[in-house]
Formats: C-alpha cells, structure tokens, sequence
C-alpha cells in the first residue's frame, strides 16, 4: 500500500508530538527527580549536622554513646577525642564488660541491667569502676531501653557514660573534708561575709558552751571576741588573719584562743566565706603565766627569786634610796634535810619564807637568793630597827623543835646586816658585804646578827681564796699525811696516828684547825678522808715490806662523811687494793656524829665493825660527852681529849675528873688512848691510872713518814 506526501506529513507530525510529550515528561521526571534528590540532600546533612550536634554536645558534656543488641549481645561504645575531631570505638559482648568492672561494683551492674532487660524498669543508671589501661576510673552509666520483644524482653538499650574520676575523688575530698571539720578537736567555723555564723563544728559548740548548734548559728563572731576582733580591712588585704583573743562562752566566761581566719572565695565569685579555726590555748597561757612566775619567784615559797630581787636592789640603789640589806642563812638546815627528808625540809623552808614575809614584808622586800639563803631589803629603815627584826625573827625560827628518829632538831640563822650608803660602792659589792656579815655571825657561834665592818669583805675573799686552794690541793694529791705514834707506859710505839697537813704555795703553812672546818664546809673532807686511809694503808705495806712487821694506824674521819653510805664499801676497797687487814686501821669519830643522825651513825657504825675497822670515839670530854653513846653502841676505844689532862699534876678536881673517866671507861672494857700528854710530869699520872696509851709531844710531833720509820727502825727490828 502506498502511502501519499500528505499521510506521511501527518504521520511525521505524529511523531513529533508524541517526542515532545516524551522530552517534556522526561524533563519533568528529571525534575522532579532533582527535587527529591535535594530533598534526600538536605535530609542527609541535616541528619548528619544533628549527629554532629549531638556528638559535639556528648563531648562538651564529656559523655559516650553506647548501645546494646539483644539479638547479638554486642555493647558498642562510641568516645569522642578532647579536640572532637576522631572518634574510638569499643565492641563487646555484656560478659566482656562485666569481667572488666570491679568486683565489688559487679553485683550492682549486673541487678540494674536484668531489672532493664526484663522489663522492670526502662531506665538504667548507676555508677562502678572500670578496669582501663591506667588502672580503674570510675564511670557512670546511663541507658533507656527501646524496644522491646512481645514478652517484654529488652531488645535495643541505648545511652550514655562518662568517666566521673575526678568527681568521685572531689566527692570523697569533700565528705574527707567535711568529716574533718565536723570531728576536729579544734573549734572551727564557716562565717558569711558579714562575720555572722553559718557552720560551725561540735567542738566550736562545747567551747563556747551551747545547748544545740542552732544556738551558735547567726551569731556574730566579732561580737564573741572580748579581746582583738576581725579587722575586714586587713583581713580583704591579706586574704588571712591569725591573731590571739578572747571567746566569750554563752555563760559569759572568757577563754583565750589562737584564731586563724581566712578568705574563701565560690568558684564563680559570686559570693565569699570565711573559714576560722579556733584553739584553746588556756595551757599554753597557764605555762607562760607559770614561767613568769618562775621568773620572778621561787617555785617552793613564793619569795621573790634571785633575779627579781637583784632587779628590786638595783632599783632601788639606783635611785639613791637609803636601805638596809640583811643576808639570812639557815643554819642547821642540812641535817633536817639530810635526816628528815627532803619534804620536811622544803616545809621548814616554807615556814621560814611565811615568817620573814610577816617580819620585813610589811616594810621592805624579802626573797629566796638560793637553798637555805634569803635576802631582805628594808627601805628607810636604820641598822638598829634592821638588828631588832633580825634577832625577833632567828627567835621565831628557832621556836620549833623538829623531832628526827630519836632526837631533837632545832633550825636557827645566821644573819649579815648591811647599810647602802655605808657598806659598798655597787649592788655586787654591798651584797657582799651583807654576805660576809652573815659567814661572820656564823663563826660567832650561828643564831647570830653581824654587821659589817670594813675588812669582812676582803677576809672573806681570802678564805675563798683558800678554799679554792685547798680544792685544787686535794684534787691534785698536793696534802702530806704525817704520822704521830701512840706509846705504852713503857714507851714502846704501840700505833699511830695519820694526820693531814698543808703547805699551800699560795698561803704557806695552814693549820689543821684552819683548813678541815674549811674542808668540811665545802665537801672537801670526804676526799681527805679517803687519801687519808690511802696513806695509812700505803704506810702499813711499807712498814711489812721494810721492816716485816708493822703498827695499826688510825685516821680522822668527818661527820659528813661516816654518815655517807658510800663511804663503808669504799674503805673496804681501799684496804683491798692494798692487801691490808681492816683491823690495823683505826677509825676515829667524834660524838657529833650522833647528834646529826643517831639511827644513820650506828648503822655505818656497825657496818664498818663487820667489816673489820677498829672504831673509836675522838675528843671524849670535850663535848657533850654523853655516856649513852658508849652504852647505845660499843667502840673499841675511846681517846680523851687533852683539855682532861693538862691539868691533872697541878688540879685536884681536874685530877680526880680524870681518873674518875678512865676508871669507869675501864669497868666497860674499853681501850683508852690519852691525848695531849706534852710533859714527862703527866706520866705518872698515867702509870697510876694504868692507861693503855698516849699520845703527844712528849713523845713525838707528828711527821712524815720516811722520818717516822727512821726514828723507830731499832724498835721495829
């Protein structure tokens, strides 16, 4: 069939609209295409700007995405780095997480999750350690279940966790803290700006003595202080205070406190308080009052110490003032101490200091120089009115009479007087004088009152001079240790007697009469009486040694040292070291030694004779010479005083004194050595009393050994 020009045209044109309708619906489906491929566009990066918000603000947050899958029991952890730009990732099963939580969290996890997994609750939170590279940290876990099974099973969890270290240890700081505040021993206080009062401890509440803590809050600090307060000025300046005041207790009682204040500043700054701690220091203040009490007085007696007194005097002296210094030593004091006891002692010094406070204090100034010393100071007073009150008072100390063991103790004074304007040219000097007029009084035989005269000083100064020698004497072994022999009544050596004697380099030629009250007034004499024994022990081994055989000797020995416990076991050493019998050494006492302590004397007594030492009683008749002591305890001799026998040839009485003495020592048994036979014309007195022995310068001066052995090397052969 053929088709005409006109078909074709009709048919081209056909076709032509139906390729229009086709570009054109292709131009619309690409349009509308283009369309919804921006819509998907901006969908996508909306979608991802929101991821990126929401990771963004899980990393402000500090947060981690997390989600699990019931149907893999997978955990994905999602962490974002510090700076947000990476992300790590974390994949693992529940039982993974699980073996890596602390065991003692573990129990809490695992009941949280089954309560979310078996529809209980939706919600999980709750906090526990996690085992990490470096070591546990804590992290808190939050989640929310999504859906969930037709049996209610948890299919999808997902939620957040962050690591709350650091808050954990703030958490435990703050509960640390706050636990120390609430249990400190020491007051403390948290004060608002305005110093009033917004917590405070339960030690802040005893201290200031409140019922509840609602009685102490609100209440204004500064008005707590009755001493120095708060100074804001200084305290915004510094940011710290510590001052010392006084808190004022709810019953209105002031104790002193160290107060240690400072600024603390809210993190944001928006508010400020104050932190105050507070510590009694009623102790500390007690202890300071008590050293300036002890500074300034005498801890036993309340007098006056040393220093404050020469403080007072220096005062005075300065101003020109007319006064009387008297110097006042207890005498016999050493021997209450020594017998009966230190408490006795410190009460008779008590009752001392009570009566010179009654006998100068209404008029002067009385203080305790030191021991047994004390010096009053008497303002515009004369050395007549000072003479009558020192005589008054030695008559009241002495009133007591202070029984000791078996005897009678009293205490009396030796007192020095004085006179600013007359007696020295400084305070030093002027109590010197007051202190030299005491040691006079003294040697006038004690209970005394001496004024001063010119020249005590600068005797006294050479007696301490002496002193000082005789020290340095004994301690270097510089005393010479003569011998005196004691004979029969036909003249024979029979003994002998060791005496000290002192050539001072210094002094020259000292007598014994001077130099051993000097030694046993400054405890020289125990040493002396040790060389003493020394010699005598070393005479007796060269007597054996040089001539075979030899004589017992004897030596003085002190009061002061046979009443020292020591002394026993050291005499006994001594005669070992020398291989020499304790019976050829004769120990000679006198009976004062009974009147210092009776129960002492004869326990060193009796330890002595068991030793094996010779004991005899010196000076018998030259004191109170009581026959008691010869009955209490037995000596093996008794030496009579020479003031017995120098009379005897030309005095009836003093002849038949005599006799009668060596005739009832005799009936006892005792052995009797005569002192001081100085003439032949008292021998025979001697034969006729048939005495034992004698001793004196008719027979021989005492002298040295070497000159000793020679004198009577015939009689040892």
């Amino acid at each position: 069939m053929t088709h005409s020009p006109q078909d074709w045209q009709a048919q081209l044109a056909l076709l032509e609209r139906r390729l229009k309708r086709e570009k054109a619906g292709r131009i619309n489906a690409e349009q509308l295409l283009s369309e919804k491929s921006s819509r998907l566009y901006r969908a996508l990066k909306q979608s991802q700007q929101e991821q990126k918000n929401l990771e963004l603000a899980l990393w402000a947050s500090q947060e981690s995405f997390w989600q699990w899958q019931a149907d893999t029991d997978m955990m994905d952890i999602r962490a974002f780095s510090l700076h947000a730009d990476s992300v790590s990732t974390w994949s693992g099963t529940l039982i993974d997480l699980m073996s890596r939580v602390h065991e003692d969290d573990l129990e809490s996890l695992q009941f949280h999750w089954s309560m979310a997994l078996h529809g209980n609750r939706d919600k999980i939170e709750l906090s526990f350690r996690l085992n990490v590279q470096q070591g546990y940290q804590w992290v808190r876990l939050r989640g929310r279940v999504l859906d969930r099974g037709s049996a209610g099973e948890a299919l999808r969890i997902v939620g957040t966790t962050k690591d709350i270290t650091q808050q954990r240890k703030a958490e435990q700081s703050f509960h640390l803290m706050a636990s120390a505040f609430a249990s400190s021993r020491e007051p403390m206080l948290v004060l608002s700006s305005a110093l009033l009062i917004t917590e405070c401890n339960e030690a802040f509440i005893r201290l200031i003595e409140a019922p509840v803590k609602d009685a102490c809050l609100g209440l204004n600090f500064n008005e707590l202080l009755s001493a120095k307060r708060v100074e804001q000025k200084n305290l915004a300046a510094h940011k710290q205070l510590r001052f010392e005041s006084q808190v004022t207790t709810l019953a209105k009682q002031e104790i002193p406190v160290d107060v240690s204040i400072a600024l603390f500043e809210t993190y944001m700054q928006t508010s400020s308080y104050l932190i105050a701690t507070m510590r009694d220091i009623s102790d500390r203040k007690q202890n300071e009052d008590r050293l300036k009490q002890l500074a300034l007085y005498d801890d036993l007696t309340g007098l006056s110490n040393r220093n404050a007194l020469r403080g007072y005097i220096e005062d005075i002296y300065e101003g020109q003032s007319s006064f009387i210094l008297v110097f006042i030593d207890l005498d016999g004091f050493k021997a209450i101490n020594d017998t009966a006891g230190h408490e006795k002692g410190d009460n008779e010094l008590q009752r001392v200091a009570s009566l010179l406070i009654h006998s100068f204090g209404q008029t002067g100034k009385v203080g305790r120089w030191g021991g047994d010393e004390f010096i009053a100071v008497l303002p515009d007073t004369d050395i007549a009115q000072a003479i009558q009150i020192a005589n008054s008072l030695i008559q009241k100390i002495e009133a007591k009479v202070i029984p000791v063991h078996q005897t009678e103790l009293i205490l009396s004074a030796s007192i020095g007087v004085a006179h600013s304007l007359e007696h020295g040219d400084s305070v030093e000097s002027l109590i010197q004088c007051a202190d030299a007029a005491m040691y006079q009084a003294k040697k006038l035989g004690k209970g005394q009152v001496f004024i001063y005269k010119e020249g005590l000083y600068e005797s006294m100064t050479q007696q301490v001079s002496m002193v000082n020698d005789l020290r340095r004497a004994t301690e270097n072994h510089l005393l010479d240790y003569y011998v005196q022999g004691k004979y029969d009544l036909n003249g024979k050596l029979k003994g002998g007697e060791v005496l000290c004697r002192w050539i001072s380099g210094l002094h020259g030629i000292i007598s014994p009469a001077v130099f051993i009250p000097l030694a046993e007034e400054h405890n020289l004499d125990h040493l002396i009486g040790l060389q003493a024994l020394e010699a005598a022990c070393d005479y007796i081994s060269m007597m054996e040694s040089q001539q075979g055989t030899a004589v017992p000797l004897s030596i003085n020995i002190s009061v002061n040292q046979m009443l020292d416990p020591d002394f026993p076991p050291q005499a006994k050493a001594i005669c070992k070291a020398s291989d020499v019998y304790p019976s050829m050494i004769e120990l000679e006492l006198t009976e004062s030694i009974f009147i210092r302590d009776e129960r002492a004397a004869v326990q060193s007594l009796n330890s002595l004779r068991d030793a094996g030492f010779r004991l005899s009683l010196d000076d018998f008749g030259s004191g109170f010479s009581s026959l008691s002591y010869l009955r209490s305890f037995q000596f093996e001799v008794v030496k009579v005083d020479r003031s017995l026998v120098k009379d005897i040839h030309q005095n009836s009485k003093a002849h038949a004194l005599f006799t009668g003495l060596v005739a009832m020592l005799s009936s006892l048994e005792i052995e009797i050595v005569v002192e001081g036979v100085e003439q032949e014309s008292y021998l025979p007195f001697m034969k006729e009393a048939d005495i034992g022995l004698m001793q004196g310068f008719y027979f021989d001066k005492p002298m040295p050994y070497d000159q000793f052995l020679a004198k009577h090397n015939v009689e040892f052969a």
